[in-house]
């Protein structure tokens, strides 16, 4: 059976390196054609660059990773897996825009502002971050730059940020003020225990909630 599957092996190998495809990258010394270069197991053209893992990236082009490129006017978002008009706050839809904000008519990102509740704000003047940004009153400085919500709180051991009638959760997220935390944003109602596999059940008669 093995030898069976090492022939196939072999076979299917060089069947892909006399098909098409090989025939367009190689010549028949197995060399790239003239003008062009090779780049891993790939031939480039004259102009284009070679990517750190063997991939061609055209001219004025930039390398997201994983063998995508974006175009001259274009920046890598979401991983490396979408590409967004160049320029920071620049956006074609809302995919390319961080948490908690849109893509406007003019093609910017732009922070949805939340309902602002004076009676949960807290009073003082605008911040200033380290990242130049100004964060207005009732908000913070978010470690990786931005602002918290009005009214908001940023948990120190998780990043989480919540909003008033809400704690933090052990891990990360946060949970009802009165609720029994279960951690990453997980809860059970007061009276309840959180259990191992998920999900809540009712504490035993007479146990301290």
């Amino acid at each position: 059976m093995f030898v069976l599957l090492r022939f196939l092996m072999i076979l299917l190998l060089l069947t892909t390196l006399s098909g098409p495809a090989f025939a367009q990258l190689f010549d028949r010394n197995g060399q790239c054609r003239a003008g062009q270069f090779q780049c891993g197991t790939r031939c480039c053209s004259g102009g284009q660059r070679c990517s750190f893992d063997g991939h061609c990236i055209p001219l004025g082009g930039t390398y997201c990773g994983g063998g995508r490129t974006c175009g001259p006017f274009e920046r890598c978002v979401a991983g490396g897996t979408r590409c967004a008009p160049a320029g920071a706050n620049r956006c074609t839809t809302r995919a390319d825009c961080p948490g908690g904000s849109i893509c406007n008519a003019r093609r910017e990102c732009e922070r949805i502002t939340p309902d602002f509740d004076p009676n949960t704000a807290i009073e003082g003047l605008p911040t200033l971050c380290d990242d130049g940004v100004t964060c207005g009153a009732g908000s913070s400085c978010l470690p990786g730059g931005g602002c918290t919500r009005p009214g908001w709180f940023l948990c120190e051991e998780t990043d989480s940020q919540c909003r008033p009638g809400f704690k933090c959760s052990e891990h990360q997220g946060c949970v009802p003020i009165k609720a029994v935390d279960c951690g990453y944003g997980k809860w059970c109602k007061p009276g309840e225990q959180c259990l191992p596999e998920g999900g809540c059940e009712k504490l035993p008669e007479g146990s301290d909630p």
